[in-house]
């Protein structure tokens, strides 16, 4: 991924923040029929080495892990909607003109080989944590013990779990930080005026990046 230095993001604290902010990521692999994708939400690990680990499952009709070539580097990407950036929002345009339209976002990448899981209780451990992730903002959350014990397992039998060691990781948050300080400004005041979710996000965003 080209990364301008500008919005190269190095924090791995931030960068785990937005894995658990955005756990859907997109599973590239090199196959034997080809550049193959899935879509699946993954879980950050502490396995104690240098990046740690992500976690996830595939139903076992998903052909890609059967596939992919063997000993090859599979890519994860973690990504936002971002947002559209008028050139109309920078003050310097009324005056000089020299702005164009851009799309603030952010994007990780990273490369790992990917370690297939078939042990049931390290399945259910998945499961289990992937569950209490996502429902920590229920009033009452789910959790495989509200379902029959013999369901889960059968469940289970469905699927297969995989380990993915983190060996590299490039990000990018591109979030005006080539701007001056009156045309973010400008960014964050018009996309408070379009009074949509996605564009009060993209507000914040703009205004944490670049106020750290």
């Amino acid at each position: 991924m080209h990364i301008p230095s500008i919005f190269a993001e190095e924090n791995l604290e931030n960068i785990l923040n937005f894995i658990a902010a955005k756990p859907l990521a997109s599973l590239i692999a090199q196959t034997s029929k080809g550049i193959e994708a899935c879509h699946i939400p993954l879980f950050w690990h502490d396995d104690h080495s240098q990046y740690g680990c992500l976690y996830g499952h595939f139903g076992r009709k998903n052909s890609i892990y059967q596939d992919a070539l063997p000993d090859t580097l599979w890519l994860i990407i973690f990504q936002d909607t971002g947002h559209y950036i008028s050139p109309n929002w920078y003050p310097s345009k009324a005056k000089t003109h020299k702005e164009v339209p851009t799309w603030n976002y952010q994007s990780i990448h990273i490369q790992s080989k990917i370690e297939l899981i078939e042990d049931t209780d390290k399945l259910k451990w998945i499961l289990e944590t992937m569950t209490a992730q996502q429902e920590i903002v229920s009033d009452n959350p789910w959790s495989l013990e509200d379902a029959p014990a013999a369901y889960i397992d059968a469940m289970c039998r469905g699927i297969i779990g995989f380990k993915l060691p983190i060996d590299s990781i490039q990000a990018q948050f591109k979030l005006s930080q080539n701007k001056t300080a009156e045309n973010i400004a400008g960014v964050i005041t018009d996309l408070e005026k379009l009074n949509t979710n996605d564009a009060a996000a993209m507000a914040i965003k703009v205004a944490e990046c670049n106020h750290r």
